[in-house]
């Protein structure tokens, strides 16, 4: 789903929201949907603002200095198969996953319990263009909402 907000001065903002196949997809499913992804992404003017939101079903991983700019410093736990696929697209369009910029405790990082483990992943992302992290000042899960879900809210401000 895509949304485009009026701002001022002829500028506007893209909010695009996705869900990504999940582990048990095939490659040939999650490549389609990374080329469709990348499409929507070349369409989106460079002078607007821009949210990539939703359940990408990616754990990034920790190694920011591989990924630079890409991932912050403060990510969780061990990245899984779905993870280069939304890295090379992040790195390819210049795009910055915001959930790994901010120190907090993990409980405010994770978005998706694992149902037979009962361990908490962070699959959900706020991305944006690298050059406006400046003005993200926080991505959070928000724990104790008021609605069923399998997944945390994720609020950026």
């Amino acid at each position: 789903m895509t949304m485009k907000l009026h701002l001022k001065r002829g500028r506007s903002a893209i909010l695009i929201s996705e869900y990504a196949p999940t582990m048990s997809n095939d490659d040939a499913d999650k490549e389609a949907f990374y080329d469709n992804l990348n499409s929507v992404l070349q369409t989106v003017p460079f002078k607007d603002r821009f949210f990539l939101l939703g359940d990408f079903n990616a754990r990034v991983g920790l190694d920011a200095q591989t990924w630079p700019r890409v991932l912050g410093q403060h990510s969780v736990e061990n990245e899984n198969s779905n993870c280069s696929l939304l890295l090379q697209t992040c790195s390819e369009h210049e795009l910055a996953v915001t959930n790994t910029y901010f120190q907090q405790a993990n409980k405010y990082k994770t978005t998706w319990q694992h149902p037979r483990s009962k361990y908490w992943h962070m699959i959900d992302h706020v991305i944006t263009r690298q050059r406006r992290l400046k003005n993200v000042h926080s991505t959070r899960a928000m724990r104790g909402t008021g609605m069923w879900s399998d997944n945390r809210l994720v609020a950026v401000s």
